[in-house]
């Protein structure tokens, strides 16, 4: 059995949970379904950043400690997940007493390496992000990603020998010792690498009170960025010794936006290379949405809650639309006219009508089994395709296959014409009507990743019980060997909008 390890980041608790954190858990939580589906053993972690200065501030303000503040937004990201249905393994917070224990424990480490020592910090600091910044990655004398002015900070800190990794990250990145992709972001990193001298991080802060300790000068405490990245670590148990790691590392895939491939491209590896640690094995940075043309912001007030979204269109609705609507890495527009179209044609009238279509045919018939041979040649490809695209994070090709599969068993509808063969030919209208319902649960497996609802919807109308759905995945997308006995009607599986 082989092992599947994917990560989202953490989300920062003082956010409101927002489509663009759902786009990228709603993909995590396809490719961890898609790969306990075909009999992979999965572990798939998410969670929430808790630490730092904006955090104690935002608490200060509402009259709340700095942990009660985290216990009510982190709650608040779970209970998006549960209603978006997203399957993590675990959801980590970073200021669980473990992960704390475990950071400490890897800081030491690296000051028994002599990777860490103690210095004075003069700089540029973005409060929002909690980053520091070089005057060439300001933008116009703003932060690149809040567009407020940074403050200039001068204070005594514990640095990170970056500079001592460019060449190895550098040479990894190139010989695809480290995957990042698309090839895009790849090419951000090595050119980043390529034209700027990489400098020592400071990676702690003095006089913040909201944070881990620095084991060595508890004055200090360790800079958020630093500690949130070994999440993906104390995420799935390790205990801070780097020879002896858990079960699922290294990372098959690490998932984000674009906007914080850097740390995860640089400083992250540079890490695990100074602890001795594994690299993650790929680092996918996918882009950004626009909303009706305009980006995203709180500033702007169209930050959009997944929750409304997924009211209007169901939880598979969302999950759907949100990855069939942009190829996935690239930035893209959407809208809830965009969304409209797309739920009706591909679910209302696309599959939620071809399921009513078959059903009513089937309706207190007694079938048994026919392997059409075309079909079976065209499952095989369609199989065949649809894992591929998976494989290569192509949501929008695998939900094309689906639809493509829709299609061709609508035309085989049209040509059949099976209300007629009733009267004119009932064993023909057996071989239709086992064709398609055999076709109904390909496409539920089909679409188990995306819209685990539905699928289920569909495999209990067809009278398939949960030994039935759970066998060996080679077993299953095999066309014509499965007897249906039970079929039962369901309710309008997307109701037109």
């Amino acid at each position: 059995m082989s092992k599947f390890y994917i990560t989202t980041p953490i989300y920062y608790v003082n956010d409101k949970p927002h489509l663009g954190h759902a786009y990228t858990t709603v993909a995590a939580d396809v490719l961890a379904r898609y790969h306990r589906m075909i009999g992979d053993k999965v572990f798939f972690l998410t969670g929430t950043d808790e630490h730092g200065l904006k955090i104690r501030k935002s608490a200060e303000k509402a009259g709340k400690t700095p942990q009660e503040w985290c216990d009510e937004n982190s709650a608040k990201f779970e209970l998006v997940w549960d209603s978006l249905n997203i399957s993590y393994d675990n959801f980590i917070r970073t200021t669980n007493p473990s992960h704390i224990e475990v950071v400490k424990r890897a800081i030491k480490e690296l000051v028994e390496k002599n990777l860490i020592y103690r210095g004075k910090y003069e700089g540029l600091y973005c409060v929002d992000c909690e980053q520091y910044y070089s005057p060439k990655e300001l933008i116009n004398g703003l932060c690149p990603i809040h567009r407020k002015k940074p403050v200039k900070l001068v204070e005594d800190c514990y640095f990170f020998k970056l500079s001592a990794f460019q060449k190895i990250l550098l040479k990894l990145i190139d010989d695809k010792g480290l995957i990042i992709e698309p090839e895009e972001r790849k090419n951000e990193v090595l050119g980043f690498l390529k034209s700027e001298k990489l400098e020592d991080i400071a990676i702690t802060r003095e006089r913040v009170r909201w944070g881990i300790p620095f084991p060595e000068n508890e004055s200090q405490t360790i800079y958020v960025w630093i500690e949130a990245l070994l999440n993906y670590l104390t995420g799935i148990g390790w205990q801070g010794d780097p020879k002896e790691l858990p079960e699922f590392w290294p990372p098959d895939i690490q998932l984000m936006a674009k906007d914080i491939l850097r740390f995860h491209a640089v400083v992250w590896p540079a890490m695990l290379l100074a602890l001795e640690i594994p690299l993650p094995k790929k680092i996918f940075a996918h882009g950004f949405f626009t909303f009706a043309g305009q980006k995203m912001s709180k500033s702007l007030g169209n930050i959009i809650d997944p929750v409304e979204i997924a009211n209007l269109f169901s939880s598979d609705g969302l999950r759907y639309l949100l990855l069939a609507s942009v190829p996935f890495g690239q930035d893209g527009d959407i809208s809830r006219g965009k969304f409209y179209d797309r739920y009706n044609s591909d679910l209302a009238n696309g599959l939620g009508n071809l399921v009513s279509r078959v059903l009513k045919l089937a309706k207190n018939k007694k079938i048994t089994v026919y392997r059409d041979k075309n079909f079976q040649e065209k499952v095989k490809v369609i199989w065949s395709n649809y894992q591929k695209a998976l494989e290569e994070l192509a949501f929008e090709k695998a939900i094309s296959e689906i639809q493509s599969f829709i299609s061709f068993v609508n035309q085989f509808i049209d040509e059949k014409e099976p209300w007629k063969l009733t009267k004119t030919d009932i064993n023909e209208f057996n071989n239709v009507i086992y064709t398609l319902l055999e076709s109904l649960r390909h496409l539920a497996w089909l679409i188990y990743p995306f819209m685990p609802e539905t699928s289920n919807k569909i495999f209990s109308a067809l009278g398939i019980d949960k030994d039935e759905k759970t066998k060996e995945f080679t077993e299953a997308k095999k066309f014509g060997e499965v007897k249906f006995e039970k079929i039962s009607q369901c309710s309008p599986l997307f109701p037109r909008l």
